[in-house]
């Protein structure tokens, strides 16, 4: 799902969740049916929450896009370095000790 895509969906999640606002107020809460109003208000909240969490994700990704394709069109190329199996150090040399302290025997 692209990022406008969500950014779509969470506009309409978060219109869809003001409408049960206002529907739980002018329906259930004028007809004094309280009950049904704390229930679809919960609704409303659990969709109206999630029209903004999409909207959160769209505005991360877009900006994540963004700053990938920025960084990709000034950084240098990266050399790679291949890791060196074994010392450098000719055979029969100890090699320094890594431990701080006295040697031990």
């Amino acid at each position: 799902m692209t990022a406008w895509l969500r950014e779509i969906a969470g506009w309409v999640l978060l219109g869809t969740g003001l409408a049960m606002f206002a529907m739980c107020y002018t329906v259930f809460l004028l007809n004094k049916r309280v009950v049904e109003a704390v229930l679809f208000g919960f609704a409303g909240l659990a969709v109206f929450r999630g029209g903004l969490q999409l909207l959160k994700v769209a505005m991360a990704a877009r900006a994540a896009s963004d700053i990938r394709r920025e960084l990709a069109a000034t950084a240098a190329p990266v050399k790679r370095v291949r890791p060196q199996l074994g010392s450098q150090q000719p055979a029969g040399r100890q090699r320094a000790s890594v431990v701080p302290g006295e040697r031990g025997r």
